[in-house]
């Protein structure tokens, strides 16, 4: 048995329990021959709690597929339209829409000479939806 240095007498004895409820080894409920033993014991545990944590916010993570709609043909006017509802006032190679499950989740298109309207929702953020409008706008100058 180890002796403490520090308090001169014996060390209690702690049940070995093995794991702990999510399945880490407890270094609180082993007994360990030196502190260099359960220093690399503590680290260990970190490592392997980081990862976990790195894990369980990597497994969320899901992709989706969208699509442009596809412009309808209007007899009258003799162009493919799409309906904006109203927050788009002049035609433009550079309007569109897109679709995700056949719910629009994003539209982009000109009001003006030198103006533009991004309406967006989730699952897009607004750094994500101003990076495919600007490479739609890009993208069309070529």
């Amino acid at each position: 048995r180890h002796l403490s240095p520090l308090l001169g007498r014996k060390g209690r004895d702690i049940p070995l329990l093995g794991r702990d409820y999510f399945g880490l080894d407890d270094p609180r409920l082993t007994n360990y021959e030196n502190l260099e033993a359960f220093q690399k014991a503590q680290l260990r545990q970190k490592v392997r709690r980081r990862l976990n944590e790195v894990n369980a916010r990597l497994e969320p993570t899901r992709t989706f597929t969208m699509h442009n709609k596809a412009p309808l043909w209007n007899e009258t006017s003799q162009v493919y339209q799409l309906d904006f509802g109203g927050r788009v006032t002049q035609e433009s190679a550079k309007n569109f829409q897109i679709e995700l499950r056949g719910k629009q989740v994003m539209q982009f298109g000109r009001i003006d000479n030198s103006a533009y309207t991004l309406d967006f929702q989730h699952p897009f953020t607004a750094v994500q939806a101003f990076a495919v409008a600007l490479a739609n706008v890009t993208q069309r100058l070529k």
